[in-house]
């Protein structure tokens, strides 16, 4: 039974973890989406070409922090655990 828990908040840990990422990668395109929008209608074309080009270097960071982060989490869940556990 306690098994059955522990597997339950497993699961919910790793769905947690995947919500988490979209979320924050939805945050961050619809923040700057808005950003440009508004700086759209105060600012010339060519302050807004400027931000353009923030909004794609900020999607270059945003996609290497997703991978990063994507990379750690498999590793974390492919890791074998069998030799940590040692006598004393």
């Amino acid at each position: 039974m306690i098994d059955f828990f522990m597997g339950l908040i497993e699961l919910i840990s790793e769905i947690a973890k995947i919500l988490s990422f979209a979320f924050r990668l939805f945050g961050n395109i619809f923040a700057g989406e808005v950003i440009l929008i508004i700086m759209s209608s105060l600012v010339s074309l060519l302050l807004v070409n400027i931000f353009f080009g923030l909004e794609i270097f900020v999607g270059f960071i945003q996609a290497f922090v997703f991978f990063i982060l994507s990379l750690v989490f498999f590793s974390m869940a492919t890791h074998s655990h069998s030799g940590e556990h040692s006598e004393h």
